[in-house]
């Protein structure tokens, strides 16, 4: 755990105590204190295990973290803000994706206000240097903000690190001292060293922000760094849209996708739980095997969504079930998607069906038939979902030539109860191939074979 102080000890005490009483005590604690002049040292000397750095002067944010490095064993960072509270169950799901991907250099929590409003899940980087953290004021329970992702950058208020990428990577920039875009500029060179940057949401703190330094001096700092900042990312920059006037989900969409080369709509009734096991597998299997895609999940029905919403965030889907608001909903995503996936019979029956027809009208339509359809003539509207579909899944083997005869120029693809799982991973893998999706087979070498 590193922690840099400068003055606002009694932010400094709150946030470890929070530490210490939702952390497993298997930690060490170095501070690195930019000559406090309000009592913090002699408040740091109370702390029991811990190893203190003085600096007779203020050397600024990234530099003190730089420090405290040199003196870590441990092979994760923990970079926590004096003006961070942690919350219960905060460090296994951040620590869960440093031990299981390697690709992953720092894994970052959802950051709260103090009134538990999102201050920022993941942050997004304009091509004009400005940096938007995702959510900002929104309400937390959202679903579209408590699904894990890539992110551009994650704020250095609360970063799980790991330790060789930090010391790799040179450590935060002393350019940029004494602070801001430091943590930004480190996250962009993991990116560009083929290390990848997480917001895992399933993990919150709650940070005040601000507590050593006034927000003047903060707008002066940030408008000092910003020219050297875009100074050495001008090419990468020049690649993405400028910051948008307004937050408005049509506008910020795509610079938070911006990563994700396939973006994937599934449709359904319900978010997918044991009501629906051939669904749920379906889904589970696409976002293990496409872990780099967008894929959103949208629920015509949120029966049961809170229940079945948190392994599918874990996995990286996102969630939504706007009820009513369908139709903005959609308006506000239009041309977003490049797959549309119809789950369900009303997903796929006029007036919904109209609405992706008119919102993402360049798609590519894939339909699963579950064991339900017979083809009889009741089913018009979804026989014309089927005909026009460039994909068609079957659950049921039976079904593959009666869907056949109402949709000849569909491929059809048999995915059903009978097949093993690897079985169902090659058989789902061979049929979107097609549709240009290539996916991630790590951890499914069966695919590959």
């Amino acid at each position: 755990m590193l922690m840099v102080t400068f003055n606002a000890w009694e932010w400094t005490e709150r946030a470890l105590a929070a530490l210490v009483e939702h952390t497993d005590p298997f930690y060490e604690l170095i501070v690195t204190d930019n000559a406090s002049e309000d009592g913090t040292l002699a408040g740091l000397e109370s702390v029991d295990g811990a190893t203190v750095l003085r600096n007779p002067t203020n050397l600024g944010f990234g530099p003190a973290v730089n420090q405290a490095a040199l003196h870590a064993r441990a092979p994760h960072l923990l970079l926590l803000n004096t003006d961070a509270l942690v919350q219960p169950g905060w460090l296994p799901p951040l620590r869960d994706i440093l031990d299981h991907e390697p690709d992953v250099a720092a894994v970052a929590p959802r950051l709260l206000h103090l009134d538990g409003t999102v201050q920022e899940a993941g942050s997004i980087v304009w091509g004009d240097g400005e940096v938007w953290p995702y959510g900002a004021g929104q309400q937390a329970d959202r679903p579209e903000f408590r699904f894990r992702r890539d992110v551009d950058y994650a704020s250095a208020a609360c970063l799980l690190v790991r330790r060789s990428a930090f010391v790799d990577a040179g450590g935060f920039d002393p350019a940029f001292a004494p602070a801001y875009y430091e943590d930004v500029d480190l996250c962009l060179r993991w990116w560009s060293q083929g290390l990848r940057v997480v917001c895992q949401p399933g993990s919150n703190v709650s940070h005040a922000g601000g507590a050593s330094t006034d927000r003047h001096r903060i707008a002066s700092l940030l408008a000092r760094n910003r020219p050297l900042f875009e100074s050495r990312w001008r090419r990468l920059l020049a690649r993405r849209p400028a910051a948008p006037a307004h937050w408005e989900p049509r506008d910020v969409l795509p610079g938070r996708d911006i990563r994700c080369a396939e973006r994937i709509l599934i449709v359904g009734d319900f978010v997918p739980d044991s009501r629906q096991p051939f669904l749920r597998r379906l889904v589970h299997d696409l976002g293990r095997l496409w872990p780099r895609a967008r894929i959103t999940h949208l629920a015509l029905d949120a029966d049961g969504a809170e229940e079945a919403a948190p392994p599918l965030l874990d996995l990286g889907i996102e969630l939504a079930w706007p009820g009513e608001e369908l139709e903005p909903w959609l308006g506000e995503r239009r041309h977003h998607y490049g797959v549309v996936v119809t789950t369900s019979f009303a997903a796929a029956m006029p007036p919904v069906r109209g609405l992706f027809l008119s919102t993402q009208p360049l798609a590519r339509s894939v339909v699963v038939v579950d064991g339900r359809f017979d083809g009889d003539a009741e089913d018009a509207g979804y026989r014309d979902s089927m005909a026009a579909a460039d994909l068609i899944v079957c659950a049921d083997r039976r079904q593959r030539g009666r869907v056949a005869g109402i949709a000849p120029s569909a491929e059809v693809t048999v995915i059903d109860g009978g097949m093993s799982e690897d079985e169902q991973r090659v058989a789902l893998v061979t049929a979107l191939a097609p549709l240009g999706m290539t996916p991630d087979v790590r951890g499914y070498g069966c695919v590959t074979g």
